[in-house]
C-alpha cells in the first residue's frame, strides 16, 4: 500500500488545522475543514497581516541567499506612488488657462507694493489699510488698476535702483501705464457703483506717476519745473471730476477713508504758521488790487493751511502735494499760466511743503526745482515775500 504523502506545513493556518495537524486551506473568515467540522477557525493575530503566499516568501528567501549586486538607491515604491497621485488631479479636466508662466518682474512689483509702495498715499491706519490691501484686491477685478499698481511699483523702482537697473523698470512701468490708460479713460464719463473703486484708485496712482516720471526725464524739458507742475495741476483737475462722481458710491464703501480725512493732532511750528498768518493778510490787503480774487487765494490758502499738518506727522506722504493740487479750483490754475505774482508766492509756500516731503521718491527734488523758477520770476518787490519758503529749501545762504 502506498504510503500516504505527508501535507505540506501550513504556515499561517488557523490554530484548530494546526492541532489536528492537517493542512488548512486558509479560506478567510473560516477554512473549508472547520465549515466542514462546524469549527471555531481562529487564526492567530499576526497571520493576517501577512500578504504574500508562501511562494512569494521562499523566492524572497532564494534572493536572500544571492550574492547581491551593486545597484543605485531607488526611491521607495510609497513614496513614489504618493506623488504619482498627483499626475491623477484634474486629470480628466480640460485646462482653461493658457500657460502658467510665472511672470517673476510682476511678481516682483506686488511685493514692491505692499511692502513699499503704497505707503507714500497713506496719511494713517485706515488709509494704510486701503491703499495697501483694498486696492490690489480690487485690482484682481479691474485689470486697469492692476496695471497702474504695477506701473507706479516699477517706476518706483526706476527711481530707487541702480544706474543700470533705471532703465528697465521704467520701460515696464511705461508699458504698464499704456495698457491701463485707454479703458480708464474709456470710463472716464461713466463711473458707477461697479468701477467706482477702481477709476478713483487709479486717478490716485496717475498724479504719483505724473510727479515721478517727471524724475526720470533725460532733458531739462522733461524735468521737475513750474510749467511741469501746472501740468501735473491741471491733471489733478481731471482727478477732481472723478473724486465728485465716484463719492457717491464711495462713502459707504470700504473706500471711505479715503473720503474722510481725520485731522492729525500735531503742533505745528510757529513759522510756518506765521507764513500762513502772513499769506492770508496779503491776501485781504487793498494794494494787490481792485481786481484781487480774494475769495479764490482765501480757499487755496486754507488749504494748504488745513494739509499741513499731514506734512509734519508723515512726511513722504503724498497727501498734501496731491490733495492741495486737487482742492485748487480752475482760476488759480488760470493764474499760475499768466503768472500772477501773488499765485507765484503762494506756490512757493507750496514748494517748501513739497520740500519737506523730498523723502517720496516720487517727490524729490520738485520741491526746489519749482522754486528756484518762481525765484527767478518774481522781481524784488516780491521776492521779500517768500522768505520763509527760501530758507526752508535752500537755507540762509539762498537759491544757489
Amino acid at each position: 500500500m502506498a504510503l500516504r504523502r505527508p501535507h505540506q506545513k501550513s504556515r499561517h493556518g488557523c490554530k484548530t488545522c494546526k492541532r489536528r495537524r492537517v493542512k488548512c486551506d486558509e479560506a478567510r473568515p473560516t477554512c473549508s475543514n472547520c465549515q466542514h467540522r462546524k469549527e471555531t477557525c481562529d487564526y492567530d493575530t499576526e497571520s493576517s497581516l501577512i500578504w504574500a503566499g508562501d511562494r512569494k516568501l521562499r523566492r524572497r528567501n532564494q534572493r536572500r541567499t544571492e550574492t547581491p549586486e551593486p545597484s543605485p538607491p531607488v526611491q521607495s515604491s510609497s513614496t513614489s506612488a504618493t506623488f504619482d497621485l498627483l499626475n491623477r488631479f484634474g486629470a480628466g479636466n480640460d485646462p482653461t488657462v493658457s500657460s502658467t508662466t510665472l511672470n517673476m518682474n510682476q511678481l516682483e512689483l506686488i511685493i514692491q507694493w505692499t511692502n513699499n509702495t503704497h505707503r507714500f498715499f497713506t496719511r494713517n491706519g485706515e488709509t494704510s489699510h486701503v491703499w495697501k490691501d483694498l486696492i490690489v484686491e480690487e485690482a484682481f477685478h479691474a485689470p486697469f488698476l492692476m496695471h497702474g499698481v504695477l506701473a507706479v511699483s516699477a517706476l518706483q523702482l526706476s527711481l530707487s535702483r541702480p544706474e543700470q537697473q533705471k532703465a528697465f523698470w521704467l520701460g515696464i512701468a511705461t508699458a504698464h501705464k499704456g495698457h491701463a490708460l485707454p479703458p480708464f479713460l474709456a470710463n472716464f464719463s461713466d463711473i458707477n457703483s461697479s468701477n467706482a473703486k477702481a477709476m478713483f484708485g487709479f486717478a490716485g496712482l496717475v498724479v504719483a506717476f505724473a510727479f515721478g516720471s517727471a524724475l526720470t526725464g533725460g532733458s531739462d524739458a522733461d524735468k521737475p519745473s513750474l510749467g511741469a507742475l501746472n501740468d501735473a495741476f491741471i491733471l489733478c483737475r481731471g482727478v477732481q471730476e472723478i473724486t465728485k462722481a465716484a463719492s457717491q458710491f464711495l462713502r459707504e464703501s470700504t473706500f471711505a477713508p479715503l473720503l474722510n480725512p481725520s485731522h492729525p493732532t500735531i503742533t505745528i511750528p510757529h513759522s510756518t504758521t506765521e507764513a500762513l498768518d502772513h499769506l492770508e493778510n496779503m491776501n485781504s490787503t487793498a494794494w494787490l488790487g481792485e481786481q484781487h480774487d480774494i475769495e479764490t487765494y482765501a480757499r487755496v490758502i486754507k488749504a494748504l493751511r488745513d494739509l499741513a499738518p499731514y506734512t509734519y506727522i508723515q512726511p513722504t506722504s503724498m497727501t498734501l502735494a496731491v490733495g492741495w493740487a486737487i482742492r485748487s479750483p480752475a482760476p488759480y490754475l488760470d493764474y499760475l499760466q499768466i503768472q500772477e505774482p501773488f499765485a507765484l508766492v503762494v506756490h512757493a509756500h507750496y514748494c517748501a511743503f513739497l520740500h519737506f516731503a523730498r523723502e517720496n521718491c516720487f517727490i524729490q527734488s520738485w520741491g526746489s526745482a519749482v522754486l528756484r523758477d518762481i525765484w527767478h520770476i518774481l522781481d524784488s518787490t516780491w521776492k521779500e515775500h517768500i522768505d520763509w519758503p527760501i530758507n526752508q529749501v535752500f537755507g540762509q545762504e539762498g537759491v544757489l
